[in-house]
């Protein structure tokens, strides 16, 4: 059976244990993933996880999503490799665990957060949709955190560029909707059981297999209704025979 995406080249930005999963759904259905990653050490890391789906299809590639010099060069090298670009994933920013009030908040961990969780995502969304935006049938997806629309007490670090980010996302979509890529956003609004949470997960969390699944899905061509969508993946159902996630999307 031929996979979804057979032959389609992927950019997945982020190497963390969601972008594991968003890999290695990739991976399984046919695609070259270039994986990148300011840590060449998480690069391999991944691949030492993926076993043996790291062929010659899984690409590592270093760059800095938060230097729009660094993350153009990611966009020239992989142009120039494989002569095109289909889908990207932004899989970028990461958690914050001090548990601090808004008013408490330094002013260096503020611009560090809007950095990592917001400035990545512009940088990314300017630097590779005008390179998509010609390629029939390609696919941008942003990944974002319930954060974004539940005010969360003494998570501001994340909830603000997370909301920030959700409507960068919409206007992306709003600016480039005669273009030929589907654009969307991905908002997790579970707890997601990775290898860093072996132990403690529960049973109705989703998995990053289960949202790398969706997310590869999204970018095969029979998903070609899907553009210009907020969707939200939530908790899997509690009735155990019920083993999928489910989904809220709007327009």
């Amino acid at each position: 059976m031929v996979s979804r995406i057979n032959g389609k080249i992927a950019l997945a930005g982020g190497a963390g244990n969601v972008g594991e999963g968003i890999v290695r759904a990739f991976l399984q259905e046919g695609a070259t993933v270039v994986a990148s990653s300011c840590s060449s050490k998480s690069l391999e890391e991944l691949r030492s996880h993926l076993g043996e789906l790291a062929t010659d299809r899984y690409v590592t590639m270093t760059a800095d999503f938060g230097e729009i010099e660094s993350v153009e060069k990611l966009r020239d090298d992989i142009l120039n490799q494989f002569g095109q670009l289909d889908a990207v994933v932004a899989s970028l920013g990461g958690t914050w665990k001090e548990n601090m009030p808004l008013t408490q908040v330094s002013i260096t961990d503020w611009q560090k957060y809007l950095l990592s969780n917001l400035t990545t995502h512009f940088i990314a969304a300017r630097t590779f949709l005008p390179s998509l935006q010609y390629q029939q049938g390609s696919t941008y997806t942003f990944i974002g955190g319930a954060a974004a629309e539940i005010p969360i007490p003494n998570y501001s670090l994340v909830a603000i560029p997370a909301a920030a980010q959700l409507m960068l996302a919409q206007m992306a979509i709003a600016e480039m909707k005669e273009t030929y890529t589907r654009i969307n956003e991905v908002v997790i609004h579970s707890w997601v059981s990775t290898r860093s949470t072996k132990g403690i997960e529960q049973p109705e969390w989703i998995t990053a297999d289960d949202v790398g699944k969706y997310v590869a899905w999204l970018a095969c061509d029979e998903a070609y209704m899907v553009a210009g969508s907020i969707i939200r993946l939530y908790q899997r159902y509690a009735d155990p025979t019920h083993s999928r996630s489910h989904a809220n999307i709007t327009s």
